[in-house]
């Protein structure tokens, strides 16, 4: 069974560069993308060799291990470490926002996050929405036990569920009811029609490696949702596919150092010779997680290195399109980054972001 995941997009990676600093108030700046020139609309990368920045957009999952080793995936803390940088408090509003606008016309009374890994954007988007409840999936026992420390952290037992369950077997039904048991009573009709909100970030969506799995995930979602519910589904940009560089199975790295542990996470994202289907639009890529003590420069004490090759599909915006169709769904938006500003041709775009509608009944 294909676990609920976050999926690789490592071209994206060429679009970050900080310095690679953890303190206090990290805070990820962007780069821009060069240009043909003046009126241009083509993205211009740049050179396809192994890139170190500071951060990345992406995360990975260990869904496709194949080492037999520790999965990148398994421990939590260096996922965190590597993957953390992201405003989720921003991105909570970027979610809010899209319900109220093009949704069902309010903030969201309750949210469902698909391979939530550690509840990220579930305690962010409940801290934001008074009253709101939030349910999150992912079947990693790890990360299930990371993100129930992080709800208990945020004070929000009441109001955030961690539930096991796989994405393209989603108990609809069952993910209601317990959004239902948690909301307050003011809104439990309202949240007895389903979700405002599903989300499937971080990439996880390119582990529905075959349509029959994403088909079945995204009627799930249909299910879940109220009706003028919206769907948002992170995936990597369309351009990565198009460039002709997944061909080229180009890797990518970066480094993120947390100056409070005092130590530093080297990230492998994608290795020369890994597999790129170009039938299937599905690349094998290479992941590796190593974590050093920044003082000696030695591997630091508690952590394992981790490598894996991870299965992503990338997707086409029109598959997307007709994907939602046949789940009962249509695409009602498109941005380039989880910025309602961010244009999915802008040079700002660093992903693909498609909301999808659960119109009225």
């Amino acid at each position: 069974a294909m676990l609920c995941a976050r999926a690789a997009m490592a071209r994206s990676l060429a679009r970050w560069a900080t310095a690679g600093t953890v303190g206090p108030s990290p805070r990820a700046a962007r780069r821009v993308p060069a240009f043909g020139g003046a009126g241009d609309s083509r993205r211009v990368r740049p050179s396809p060799v192994t890139h170190r920045a500071s951060s990345s957009f992406v995360a990975a999952s260990s869904a496709t291990a194949s080492t037999g080793g520790k999965g990148v995936y398994d421990d939590p803390r260096t996922y965190e470490l590597a993957f953390g940088f992201r405003e989720f408090d921003k991105e909570a509003a970027f979610l809010a926002s899209l319900s109220e606008r093009i949704g069902t016309g309010r903030p969201p009374a309750s949210l469902l996050e698909l391979g939530a890994g550690p509840a990220w954007h579930s305690t962010a988007v409940a801290s934001l929405c008074p009253g709101a409840v939030a349910v999150a999936v992912d079947n990693s026992a790890p990360m299930l036990e990371r993100a129930r420390e992080r709800v208990a952290e945020s004070a929000l037992n009441e109001r955030v569920a961690v539930v096991e369950g796989d994405m393209t077997r989603l108990d609809a039904k069952a993910c209601v009811e317990r959004a239902v048991e948690m909301a307050p009573r003011e809104s439990k009709q309202a949240v007895a029609r389903g979700f405002d909100v599903a989300c499937v970030l971080l990439g996880t969506a390119a582990h529905l490696v075959n349509t029959e799995d994403a088909l079945a995930c995204l009627r799930a979602i249909h299910d879940a949702l109220a009706p003028g519910g919206v769907a948002v589904l992170e995936l990597e940009h369309p351009y990565d596919l198009f460039d002709g560089q997944l061909t080229d199975a180009q890797g990518d790295a970066w480094d993120r150092e947390d100056v409070t542990r005092g130590v530093k996470v080297l990230v492998e994202w994608g290795r020369e010779g890994d597999a790129f289907d170009v039938a299937t639009h599905v690349v094998e890529r290479t992941v590796g997680f190593n974590v050093l003590d920044v003082a000696t420069g030695a591997p630091a004490n508690g952590y394992v290195p981790a490598e894996e090759v991870v299965s992503c599909r990338v997707f086409t915006a029109p598959e997307v399109d007709l994907l939602a169709r046949l789940a009962g769904m249509r695409v009602c938006a498109t941005y380039g980054d989880m910025d309602e500003d961010v244009r999915l041709d802008s040079e700002e775009a660093h992903n693909m972001l498609v909301v999808l509608k659960k119109d009225h009944q």
